[in-house]
Order: structure tokens, then C-alpha cells, then sequence
């Protein structure tokens, strides 16, 4: 049995929780409000960010949504399917796209779209969105929807024919966009239908019915066919 420390808007704490349903495994999941930076999780955690799994078989405390994922995979190997690929090359490509969404995305667009809509608005001591931040960051999204709909011209997920870590890692950085109604679907119709798939499937479910307290999604958020 596992412990999930997570934020439920926080895409990398999605991205394990749809990877861990995935693979079937059950875990415990912990809200943890990272910016109050509570003296247990600094022990656990000395970055003080999420998501971080404890394992309950070896006490063993995994950092980071990438790390958790290959410990996951790892340790799971032989009584469940991967998500990482089954070739060399189509695992390079997975890893390749997850880094991408995790880190290329998240810096460029994600980051800013949730400190403007959320951190720097709802927390203490917040303020109102900076316009002019949203409107690059919605700048670099089209750049990146434009690549997700390249991707998908060959292939019916980003890596490949199978869906791998790269679409979790793609549509949980999405998906709280989309939380946020900051994406204009009728100008990327193929990303579109991709994200729509992938929203079908049950183990994206339980990160649908994510509420942030005092901040209601757009209508479409949760709508399998929007």
C-alpha cells in the first residue's frame, strides 16, 4: 500500500495518481499544502514540493512525479502492463515527451496560468492575474497544441499507438488548464479529439471530479464530449 502526498491542481500529483490508476494500484491520498511548508513534509521532502510517494512495504519516501513513475514501473513489473513502452526506442520517446510536458510546458505555460489563476490570487497576500503574463502564456500554449497535433498526425498517442506517460504527463498539464477554461478548443480540433480520449478513459476519471474550494471549473471540464 502506497501514500500519495499531492495538491489536487497541481499537474505532476495528476500525472502519478492517473498512472497509478492505470496500473490498478490502490493508494492513500494526502492533500498537502506545500506553501505552508509543515515540518513533517520538509522531513519527508527537504524541497517542500509534491507529489512524493511513501511506500508502506519498505518505508521508502520517492521524490518527484517522474521518479515515483519509474519506481512504480520498476517494482510492478512483472504483475502489470507498462506505461513506458516496450521497445528501447519507444520508451526514449515516452520519456522524451514526458520531460517535455514536465518541464518545456510546465515552465512555459502551466506555471504561470496557476500562479496567476490560483497562488497569486486565492492564497494570503495574493493579487489579481497579470494580463499581460496570461496572454504569453497563452501565446507559448498554441505553440505547444500546434506540436501535440504534429505528434498525432502518425500516431493515435503522442509516442505511439499505446498510451504511454507522455499523454499523462500531456493531459494533467492540460487538464488544469482546462480547469481554468484557458484553452480555445475550436482552434485545435485534433488535440481536441485526442484529449477527449483520453478523458474517456476511467483511470482519468477521479482527477475530473477535482474541486478547488472557492474556485468552480468551466462547464466543459468534467464533459467527456464538449
Amino acid at each position: 500500500m502506497y501514500r500519495l502526498y499531492h495538491h489536487p491542481i497541481c499537474p505532476f500529483s495528476r500525472k502519478v495518481r492517473v498512472h497509478l490508476a492505470a496500473k490498478d494500484i490502490g493508494c492513500e491520498l494526502i492533500q498537502e499544502n506545500f506553501w505552508e511548508r509543515r515540518k513533517e513534509f520538509i522531513a519527508m521532502n527537504p524541497a517542500c514540493t509534491v507529489p512524493v510517494l511513501f511506500d508502506n512495504g519498505n518505508a521508502a519516501v520517492i521524490v518527484n512525479s517522474s521518479v515515483i513513475i519509474e519506481y512504480i514501473e520498476e517494482k510492478h513489473a512483472k504483475s502489470s502492463k507498462s506505461f513506458l513502452g516496450e521497445s528501447p526506442s519507444e520508451r526514449a520517446e515516452a520519456r522524451r515527451l514526458q520531460y517535455w510536458f514536465d518541464e518545456k510546458f510546465y515552465q512555459e505555460v502551466s506555471k504561470h496560468v496557476l500562479n496567476e489563476r490560483y497562488f497569486n490570487r486565492y492564497l494570503p497576500g495574493g493579487s489579481s492575474p497579470n494580463s499581460e503574463i496570461l496572454r504569453v502564456a497563452r501565446g507559448n500554449l498554441n505553440i505547444h497544441l500546434s506540436y501535440i497535433e504534429y505528434l498525432l498526425e502518425s500516431k493515435r498517442y503522442l509516442a505511439g499507438d499505446q498510451i504511454s506517460v507522455a499523454d499523462f504527463s500531456a493531459a494533467c498539464q492540460i487538464s488544469v488548464l482546462d480547469y481554468f477554461g484557458d484553452i480555445n478548443w475550436h482552434h485545435y480540433l485534433p488535440a481536441k479529439d485526442w484529449y477527449s480520449m483520453i478523458k474517456s478513459h476511467k483511470i482519468f476519471g477521479e482527477i475530473l471530479k477535482d474541486r478547488i474550494p472557492g474556485l468552480v471549473p468551466v462547464e466543459w471540464y468534467s464533459q467527456l464530449d464538449f
